[in-house]
């Protein structure tokens, strides 16, 4: 039997600790690749503890690759640290910034070599707080296929409207977007 190009299997919307299990048991199958979107970056629960320490684990794990959207670094304590965008970089981690317009979205999309993927999609910044002390709400969304809305959603957030990869943005003189200073 052939599946269609893209089909939603499973959705399902989840509160904070639900989230966060649902996320943690989504690394137990081979990832392909990943992608983060989010304005805010701090700790993490553990196992991970940080942005570092997450991606270091996907990488030990063998992930293909690691994508991250996410606002200017360093645009105020909240923000991704520049040093941090530099190390991630330099593991080959691909960075997008979206200086302009404000970047506010929350995604977490999982791509497994069996071919399906799953996408957590809601108000929960990477951060304790997104994953352990705030009240959440996060929608799952599982199918199989490369054509879905949140895959169209991902490549818009990466590619069009203001996005620009860590380098570009380097080279351009960091620019600071709508709101705070470098």
């Amino acid at each position: 039997m052939l599946l269609p190009k893209e089909r939603v299997t499973a959705h399902d919307v989840h509160y904070t600790k639900t989230f966060r299990r649902r996320f943690i048991s989504s690394m137990s199958d081979d990832i392909a690749h990943m992608v983060v979107c989010s304005p805010f970056f701090d700790k993490l629960p553990a196992p991970f503890n940080d942005l570092l320490g997450f991606c270091s684990f996907l990488n030990r794990r063998g992930t293909d690759s690691i994508n991250i959207i996410t606002r200017p670094p360093g645009a105020d304590p909240q923000a991704m640290k520049l040093d941090v965008a530099r190390r991630l970089a330099a593991q080959g981690v691909r960075i997008f910034i979206r200086a302009s317009p404000y970047l506010h979205a929350k995604v977490y999309h999982f791509e497994y070599r069996k071919g399906y993927y799953r996408t957590f999609i809601g108000s929960s910044n990477f951060t304790v707080g997104g994953f352990e002390r705030n009240h959440e709400v996060v929608s799952e969304v599982e199918g199989v296929g490369v054509g879905s809305a949140c895959h169209r959603e991902i490549a818009r957030m990466e590619e069009l409207g203001g996005a620009q990869t860590f380098e570009a943005w380097i080279v351009n003189g960091q620019p600071k977007g709508e709101l705070g200073e470098i």
